[in-house]
């Protein structure tokens, strides 16, 4: 993409700005302090450093934002327990990818504090597509549990998940 989506809601793409850049790095590195200092284990499904994880997991959660215009949680004294909260008032976990045929992964026994939704947004800092939503009911349920080598959780792939467009239209009217 050549030119920056700044808050285009009719597409599944968003490029995080200069600005949205630093934000994401000083949000991911606070919040990476804070989650390593108080000992919480990082429960990633990839190969990829807990740094790595924490950058581009706020900058998919930002862009994300972006995508359905609101605005993001800019906490940094805890770390929230929804990555976003949907216009029409939806909880939803933001999960990122590098890998184009990425799936929608979460890990197993994640039923506290669960969000409504998942969206798996794909591509790296600063660039992002959503590659789709599912229900906390489609994703946590054991029809979803595999071992893709790196201990068992959920997947799904993404011509299972919701688009943006379908979820815009059925849950954020």
């Amino acid at each position: 993409m050549a030119s920056e989506n700044s808050w285009n809601i009719n597409t599944d793409h968003a490029i995080l700005n200069e600005a949205e850049q630093k934000l994401a790095t000083f949000l991911a590195k606070a919040r990476h302090r804070k989650a390593r200092r108080n000992n919480i284990e990082n429960k990633r499904l990839g190969p990829q450093s807990d740094w790595q994880t924490d950058l581009e997991g706020m900058a998919a959660e930002i862009a994300a934002c972006k995508l359905l215009n609101v605005y993001p949680d800019l906490q940094t004294d805890s770390i929230p327990v929804h990555d976003m909260v949907s216009r029409s008032g939806w909880t939803i976990d933001v999960k990122a990818t590098k890998y184009k045929n990425g799936k929608l992964l979460a890990v197993k026994g994640k039923s506290e504090n669960r969000s409504d939704f998942y969206m798996l947004m794909i591509g790296e800092f600063p660039e992002y597509r959503c590659g789709g939503l599912a229900s906390a009911e489609r994703l946590l349920n054991d029809k979803t549990l595999t071992d893709l080598g790196r201990g068992v959780g959920h997947a799904m792939e993404q011509s299972d998940l919701q688009s943006i467009e379908e979820w815009r239209e059925m849950f954020d009217q």
